[in-house]
């Protein structure tokens, strides 16, 4: 489904990632993870094409996306929910979601299944989105991603700084729509439960690297925890 190779990023001068290999197999949610400043959300701002990767290969079903503008990765199939949600504050909910639909050139309806897995969504649809919790707004950060019915969904720390509550109806939404609709998943995440509860595959990065992937069943979970506080 996504293959890098040999992936070299950069901010201004600084190498960030270096010769990162990975790979997200078509139907399956894969974590990132590892310890602040590795490289995680780095690694997905790579695949975005949102900063330099002067190195490398990013392929998602054969064909080459290193070149490609951000825009066309979009349209291409690939959806993106950013550290910080991006929500647009003095929005409404349906507005935010309606945006969605630009990578279909606007035109479309925004999918029924959405509102069964965010059923607060049409309860408030006329609010806000900048009056909605942070869980509220991950939430729809995600269903926005969704509206345009992608192939792969990159979530950035979708459990960051949301109660518990709304943590677990996050990790019941991302198994459906991996059940649902057989969308891809790669996620970075920092709440190893989390991972380990809804993932198929865990990579750990160090340094801009990984050092560690295993099918998430057969992973040691003491092992990746040391690695994750080392």
């Amino acid at each position: 489904m996504l293959t890098l190779s040999n992936v070299d990023a950069c901010y201004g001068e600084s190498r960030i990632l270096r010769k990162l290999s990975m790979e997200v197999p078509k139907g399956k949610i894969v974590s990132l993870i590892g310890r602040n400043g590795v490289g995680k959300s780095t690694t997905l701002r790579s695949i975005m094409g949102l900063i330099k990767t002067p190195e490398g290969s990013i392929k998602m079903d054969g064909e080459e996306l290193i070149q490609m503008p951000t825009y066309k990765r979009v349209r291409n199939g690939i959806g993106y929910v950013p550290q910080g949600r991006d929500i647009f504050p003095q929005m409404t909910v349906e507005e935010n979601l309606e945006l969605g639909l630009q990578p279909l050139g606007g035109k479309g309806k925004i999918p029924d299944y959405i509102y069964d897995l965010f059923p607060i969504l049409p309860q408030f649809a006329k609010r806000k989105g900048g009056a909605l919790s942070g869980g509220q707004q991950q939430q729809l950060a995600i269903a926005r991603a969704l509206v345009a019915e992608p192939k792969i969904l990159i979530l950035d720390e979708p459990t960051e700084g949301i109660q518990p509550s709304i943590i677990k109806d996050i990790g019941v939404a991302i198994k459906k729509i991996n059940e649902w609709k057989g969308i891809t998943i790669l996620m970075v995440e920092q709440y190893l439960d989390f991972v380990l509860e809804h993932t198929d595959y865990l990579n750990v990065m160090e340094k801009g690297e990984i050092v560690y992937r295993k099918e998430t069943k057969k992973a040691d979970a003491a092992e990746v925890q040391k690695l994750m506080t080392e």
